[in-house]
């Protein structure tokens, strides 16, 4: 593992994220955004900018509950990733799920990437979602007891996916 998160730390993420409450918990928060996202109402072009991490200096942040719910749906929808997949996509300055311009984590990505908007009309909304996000997200954590780690995005990914080796989401 690159940053060292204990196994025991991911193993209970990936419970935590199955269990009811907690991923009541994390869909409420989305709702949330998406919500005044829409008040907003910034377009997206499909660029696939938000995903190309080095080419347009931006880095995307996760907590551990959110990139342990990531790998568990998309290996449920048959997008499931490896170490390698990650390796490859921090060489090309990107993120594992991005196919062109599209995004195929899409049901699972963080909130990092939910209110991440190209267009200029959610330059000064975005960073204030995402800190309201961050603390409701950070809150799931304190309230269930879930220990808390948040890092970068493919760092945490590492992590996971080298701590769950043959990982089995159920769901």
């Amino acid at each position: 593992m690159v940053s060292g998160t204990p196994a025991s730390v991911v193993r209970s993420w990936f419970e935590a994220v199955q269990r009811p409450e907690v991923a009541t918990a994390i869909e409420a928060v989305q709702l949330e955004i998406a919500e005044a996202i829409r008040e907003v109402g910034p377009i997206c072009l499909a660029s696939g900018n938000c995903c190309k991490f080095e080419a347009h200096g931006h880095r995307l942040y996760a907590s551990g509950l959110e990139v342990a719910r990531c790998v568990a749906i998309c290996d449920r929808e048959g997008r499931g990733i490896t170490i390698d997949d990650v390796e490859e996509a921090v060489e090309r300055g990107n993120c594992p799920w991005q196919d062109g311009r599209l995004c195929t984590a899409r049901a699972g990505r963080p909130i990092g990437c939910r209110v991440y908007f190209c267009d200029p009309r959610a330059r000064e909304i975005v960073p204030q979602l995402a800190e309201r996000a961050h603390q409701r997200i950070k809150s799931i954590h304190d309230e269930h007891g879930i220990e808390y780690v948040y890092g970068e995005w493919r760092t945490m990914l590492r992590d996971v996916l080298g701590a769950e080796p043959g990982r089995v989401a159920s769901g």
